[in-house]
Formats: structure tokens, sequence, C-alpha cells
């Protein structure tokens, strides 16, 4: 009876109640759910946000098809419903293709979200030979630690957490993060977090560990453009002259509203490994260089000059989006991603099975439990009353493949991406 409906009240239906069944009812509903992400993309984004995706299509397919090891069977079931292929022959039009087109859902999380992860120039340490930096920044021994970078946001809510390894994690608790933008009057919003002054008694030690350092908010900008986004700088730095020792930093995380993080309140938490290739997701990051890159006019954080009055005044800033694709690769862009996977060579990164070999490491390797540490005990209760508890699993000796206590995220893949949101 509902397919009998117009198209309109159908794709209503679907926006009233996106996390209902209807979607799955038959291929027709799941191929509008699918279309309602492009509406959505262009109404949070603006209309200038096609262009970008445009030019970063390589690297956005490259990630994109990764995600078949996870979601092939529907992936394909909206690219044979739409008639696409991998290529642009037939239509002309670069989006109407298999990985695009077909994605909508997960190109919208790659956008809303930022994940940060480690590059060269945006750190500064006082000796170079104090630490190390391979696909993440490694501190052995510094007293001037400080990060920067510029992004563009859409207007919402969003939490900030860092993406770590804790060695023996000196200084941790000497640290700064601060959001800053322009409002629509010119003047500079700041919000600051800090983490917990006795971070290093709290965070456990060599296992990695996502902890939430806060929350804030982007307004909505008033003038109305084909950009919707905001431009943001995060700012990391020392507040004090402490020693800053044993630690790893493998990403910064600009992630919307979770479940687990804000309705059960999480303060961080960890799985027992520190190899880098668990976390890093190599294509993931590459997309962020180069949507980065783009949406920036360059690939480094706004160009600006000191006044004699110690303020800054920004100077031949890029237009939005104005990057070139062809400036990427040499930019900082990582080729070297399909190298091993344990002691197995799986070859070139642009050949299709090389790509579904590493996707298959990423996203089904045998890292499942985590530990969750909660701001309060009500709310642990609260997460233990519905999913199971989660230290019954902790406990157990390895990953054998038994059934786990604990249901929430079951197929362990809600970490190993950027948060995928509904309508």
């Amino acid at each position: 009876m509902i397919g009998r409906l117009p198209v309109e009240i159908q794709v209503k239906l679907l926006g009233l109640a996106p996390e209902s069944s209807l979607k799955l009812v038959n291929s027709h509903f799941f191929v509008l759910y699918n279309d309602l992400f492009y509406t959505k993309i262009i109404e949070t984004f603006g209309e200038e946000i096609v262009a970008v995706l445009i030019k970063v299509l390589p690297w956005l397919k490259q990630y994109i098809k990764t995600l078949d090891s996870i979601r092939y069977q529907s992936r394909r079931l909206l690219a044979d419903r739409l008639g696409l292929q991998d290529d642009t022959g037939l239509t002309g039009y670069p989006l109407h293709t298999s990985y695009v087109k077909d994605s909508w859902k997960y190109i919208y999380s790659l956008l809303k979200n930022k994940r940060l992860f480690a590059e060269y120039s945006d750190y500064k340490i006082d000796e170079p030979i104090n630490y190390i930096f391979n696909h993440y920044v490694e501190i052995n021994r510094t007293y001037l630690l400080s990060y920067s970078k510029d992004v563009w946001i859409a207007p919402g809510d969003y939490n900030l957490n860092i993406g770590l390894v804790i060695k023996h994690g000196n200084g941790l608790g000497t640290t700064k993060f601060e959001i800053r933008y322009e409002d629509d009057n010119g003047d500079t919003v700041s919000q600051q977090f800090y983490p917990p002054t006795n971070i290093n008694d709290i965070l456990p030690k060599a296992q990695f560990c996502l902890l939430k350092l806060g929350e804030f908010s982007v307004p909505t900008p008033h003038t109305s453009t084909g950009n919707k986004l905001r431009k943001v700088q995060l700012v990391m730095e020392e507040i004090g002259l402490y020693l800053k020792s044993g630690f790893r930093i493998y990403f910064i995380d600009i992630a919307q509203p979770s479940a687990l993080l804000n309705d059960y309140d999480l303060l961080y938490y960890t799985v027992k490994e520190t190899d880098y290739r668990y976390f890093i997701n190599i294509p993931l990051k590459n997309f962020y260089k180069a949507l980065n890159h783009i949406q920036s006019g360059d690939g480094n954080p706004s160009k600006r000059m000191s006044l004699t009055n110690n303020q800054t005044q920004n100077i031949d800033t890029p237009p939005y989006g104005s990057g070139h694709p062809t400036e990427v690769t040499t930019y900082d862009h990582d080729i070297q991603w399909l190298t091993t996977t344990g002691d197995e060579v799986i070859g070139d990164p642009e050949d299709p099975e090389s790509i579904a070999l590493y996707a298959n490491f990423y996203f089904n390797n045998r890292l499942g439990k985590r530990y969750f540490k909660f701001n309060t005990i009500y709310q642990r209760r609260q997460f233990v009353n519905r999913f199971g508890d989660f230290e019954l699993d902790w406990d157990k000796d390895s990953e054998d493949g038994s059934e786990r206590v604990c249901t929430y995220d079951p197929d362990s893949l809600k970490w190993k991406m950027p948060i995928i949101g509904e309508i």
C-alpha cells in the first residue's frame, strides 16, 4: 500500500523515521534512503561541495572501495538498481559512478566528521631527534609541543577526541586544546579543553586509547552562499614548561555526537594493541589530506604575517575549494599504504585485489574487544544493563572467537571508521 503513495510522500516518510525498517522493505525504498543522504549533503555543506567532491574523487573512491569488505551486497544492490559503473564513460558526470552514487551515506559521514591524522608539518617540537614520525607522532622527550590545523567544519555539535598510546606518559595533563573560528561579526570565538590533570594515572599503559576531550558547537553562518562551512582552527599547545615524553598521538578526532560518547558519557575506551596499522586507515588518511588541501586552497594553514602590535592578519587566503587535485600527490600523499599485512606483501594500491586484501585486514582483523571507562557509575550501569558486561569479555585471555557478552558493536566496526549518523 505504501508503495502506491506519491514518491514525495514516500521520501517524507523516510525522512520522518529514518531509523525504521522502511528503508529495508525493498530496493525502491533503499534507493530513496540512499538519495536522501545526497540531499542532506547539499543542505549541510552547500552546493559548492559538489565541485570539491569531483576534485577529491580518486581518494574518495579508493576509501569507499575498502568498505566493500563490510557492505558489498548492499552497495551492489544500489549500483545495479541505478545502473552504475566504475567510470564516467556512459554518463559523462563524474559523480554518477559506482562507489559514489551508491554510497552517499558513507560520503556524508566522511564530510561531517574530520579525523586529523598526524602530519609532519602540523607539529612543532623543540628538537627533531625528540620524536618519531611514522603515520603517527611519538614523543620521546620535549618541552615544546604544539599543533595547529585549519579545517572546514559544517555547523553543528561535535566531540573532540584524541587517539593515542601511553608508554609512561609525562606531561599530557598540562596540554591545552583549543577550537577557534570567526563569527559573523569577524570576532574570534575560542573554546578550550583540558585533559584531566591526572590523565597519566587514568589511562592504561601500552594500549590504544580514544579519549574524549570535550564537546563544542559550530554555529550556522548568517550569510547564505554555496558554502555553508566555517573555517575552524584546532590548536594544541603546552600551558607550562613541563617535560613531555612517553606517548604516541595517532589522530585527533572531530566527530558528530554518538550514543556511546554522549548519551552514556564515555571518558575513554581502550583496545589491547599499539600497532598503528590497526588504527590508522591509510586510504582514509589520504582522503582527508586531499580533502583539506582542496577545501583550503593549499596544503598548509592560512598564510599569516605578524604585525608590530603582536596581532596577526590573514594574507593570501585562497578561496574555499580552490585547491587543485594534481597538487595533492606532491603535497604529502602516502603511496605505500599497501605494503604489508603482517608479513604478507600484498602489492599495488591501485589493484582491486590489493585494495580488497587491505580492507579485509583493516576491517575484519582479530581486534574486537574494548574496555569502556565512563564518567559516572550510573552511566556505566545503564550501558551494561542495555548491552551486557564488557568486563567479562575483556577478562578473557584472547580473541578466541567465542560469543561475546557485550552486544555493543558486535562486528567491531564503529571505532574503525568515522561515525555514521542518520538522516
